[in-house]
């Protein structure tokens, strides 16, 4: 295992999103597709919001004013994501994807150097606790937000009033229709997230999308997002939704590659995002 800044500053990459063996830029990891997310609602906020809508979401976050809000949605976007890291989901690389000689090789490569970087892979055929992503990211997504009271058991919702509103937002996240996620299934979740390794990575993962939502620190998340009620975040929702669909779109085709800086990953995501947002409006 690596020391914890080479994670902060190495593994984090090696967390897979996508992969398409066919292109030649195709290996997309995580944080490219959380930074990509981020900057498109950044792209949505400035170039196809209105005005009212603005003023709705900024008052449904309970934000002080409309920049904070248009911070806090943009790294919401990004992280909404962040459940994908956990042991189970990387452990099953190219999962979905037609068997090939090609793909097992990719399998077999990102491993090895995964493993180099630091990523706390489980062994090979290792049973490992399944959870879907979005109850990890609502498990996980409250502690790197700004809640750190010891008096509640992880995947719990605490009492603290101040951090109500990072609980509601987590659950707001990765809604279906007007469903909202169960505190339970939440709570379960929690035991596939993999434990302290897996949160250094998660930390890192958050970090990059942080800057590149233009967040300071995340200890501000806590004054910036203060939602009373999920109900109100339901254009927020949709907004996330389409956020992670324009990322993650086949018409922009691979762009990252686990081998670039997060410099080079931060500008493909923003280019990324303002095509994805402008073919949209001519659409």
């Amino acid at each position: 295992m690596g020391q914890p800044g080479e994670l902060n500053n190495i593994a984090h990459q090696w967390c897979w999103g996508t992969v398409d063996l066919s292109e030649p830029h195709g290996w997309n990891p995580l944080v490219a597709e959380l930074a990509t997310a981020a900057c498109v609602m950044l792209e949505l906020w400035d170039r196809v919001l209105s005005e009212r809508q603005r003023a709705e979401l900024t008052d449904a976050f309970a934000a002080d004013d409309a920049r904070s809000a248009r911070t806090a949605a943009a790294f919401l976007a990004g992280v909404s994501r962040l459940g994908h890291a956990n042991p189970s989901r990387m452990a099953s690389f190219g999962a979905g994807q037609r068997p090939s000689a090609a793909l097992d090789a990719a399998r077999a490569a990102w491993r090895t150097r995964a493993l180099e970087a630091g990523l706390p892979l489980p062994p090979p055929g290792a049973p490992s606790r399944r959870a879907d992503p979005e109850h990890v990211t609502a498990a996980v997504l409250p502690r790197l937000t700004g809640c750190d009271c010891a008096d509640h058991v992880d995947g719990e919702q605490c009492r603290d009033r101040d951090h109500q509103g990072l609980y509601v937002a987590a659950y707001a996240l990765n809604r279906h229709g007007a469903d909202v996620l169960h505190s339970d299934t939440v709570a379960k979740a929690y035991r596939a997230t993999g434990g302290p390794a897996w949160d250094t990575v998660r930390c890192a993962l958050a970090d990059d999308v942080a800057r590149d939502a233009g967040l300071g620190a995340r200890t501000e998340l806590a004054r910036l997002i203060r939602p009373a009620d999920p109900v109100r975040l339901t254009a927020f929702g949709r907004l996330v939704s389409q956020s992670n669909a324009l990322a993650l779109s086949d018409t922009c085709g691979g762009f990252g590659s686990p081998h670039d800086s997060r410099e080079v990953l931060s500008e493909r995501a923003r280019r990324r995002a303002r095509e994805a947002v402008a073919r949209m409006r001519v659409a």
